[in-house]
């Protein structure tokens, strides 16, 4: 299914619901949630954690007909043994304590989508060990709601994180403010993405090689690049796709 209207539809023929079912689940008036049918118009995202409950599905489905990335926990200490890799005495990185990203929350005030800053150590530089939870936050950004509309992606897969290291200048620089979409963990190739590999967690531009192979690229010329193959790959993971920054 391409579109959302064929999607409500779906889950209506499936869970046997009528129309007025979404409109008291969501207190949307008739209008608009026929028009969501018909596929006139788009719900929007007041209305969307209520129709994603009342059609038992995810707001992410109903958006792009895809489920959020969901990321494995994965076995740290059996790899880093197995390559030689050392946890430093000042990393916040514990091997039995990888966990699936929070679900961050957003809010609506005074006409903007207010996105949570969230704590977690992507890198620009040499890379730092991630823990894969964000609950530590460090304020909130204002983003108006044509924003999410432009980069088709929807509040609750955005995450706001600060960049580190200089890896990646003249374009994203330290303590820069990188909006990345979880959402959005199949590559594209030449674009940013925020990944984990080898015990780091970094930004890097990603080209596709042959046989498979990536190549993880720093615009910063004095950062080589660094090949992601079947071999190493391991436990190489996307976190998500970088759609915005913030100088």
């Amino acid at each position: 299914m391409s579109e959302i209207n064929e999607r409500i539809l779906e889950r209506m023929r499936e869970l046997k619901l009528r129309q007025v079912d979404l409109i008291e689940a969501t207190g949307a008036g008739k209008g608009t949630v026929s028009k969501w049918i018909s596929g006139i118009n788009t719900p929007s995202v007041e209305y969307m954690p209520a129709l994603a409950q009342v059609l038992k599905t995810t707001e992410s489905w109903l958006l792009s007909g895809k489920e959020p990335a969901r990321f494995n926990n994965l076995n740290i200490q059996e790899f880093m043994d197995k390559h030689g890799l050392k946890i430093k005495e000042n990393e916040s990185f514990d091997p039995d304590n990888i966990l699936e990203p929070d679900v961050v929350d957003f809010e609506t005030s005074n006409g903007y989508v207010w996105i949570d800053i969230v704590e977690a150590s992507f890198s620009c530089g040499v890379g730092e060990s991630i823990e894969f939870h964000f609950d530590a936050i460090n304020g909130k950004y204002p983003l108006p709601p044509s924003f999410f509309q432009k980069k088709q992606v929807h509040p609750s897969c955005l995450r706001i994180i600060k960049a580190k290291g200089d890896s990646m200048e003249e374009y994203i620089f330290e303590d820069d403010l990188v909006g990345i979409d979880i959402s959005q963990t199949e590559i594209i190739d030449g674009e940013i993405y925020a990944v984990y590999f080898e015990g780091e967690a970094m930004l890097k531009k990603i080209f596709k090689e042959e046989g498979g192979v990536l190549t993880l690229h720093s615009l910063n010329s004095k950062y080589k690049d660094r090949k992601v193959t079947e071999q190493n790959g391991i436990n190489f993971k996307v976190m998500g796709r970088q759609v915005w920054r913030s100088g």
